[in-house]
C-alpha cells in the first residue's frame, strides 16, 4: 500500500552545510521513501550544478 511521507532533508556538498529541503513523497515503505528523497536531492543539486547529498532525512 502506498503512503504519503512528508520529509525534511539536511543537504550538504561534503564540505559545507548547504541548507535544508522539504517536501512529500509517495512510497510503499520508509526505505523506499528515503531512497526517493536521496535521489531527488542528488538530482536537484545536479540541476543547480552542485554535488549535493542528503546527510539526514526525517520522515513524518
Amino acid at each position: 500500500m502506498t503512503r504519503t511521507y512528508h520529509w525534511t532533508a539536511t543537504v550538504s556538498d561534503g564540505k559545507h552545510h548547504d541548507g535544508e529541503s522539504a517536501g512529500t513523497v509517495r512510497a510503499s515503505s520508509e526505505a523506499e521513501a528515503r531512497a526517493a528523497v536521496a535521489a531527488w536531492v542528488r538530482e536537484d543539486g545536479a540541476r543547480k550544478n552542485r554535488n549535493w547529498t542528503a546527510t539526514s532525512i526525517e520522515l513524518a
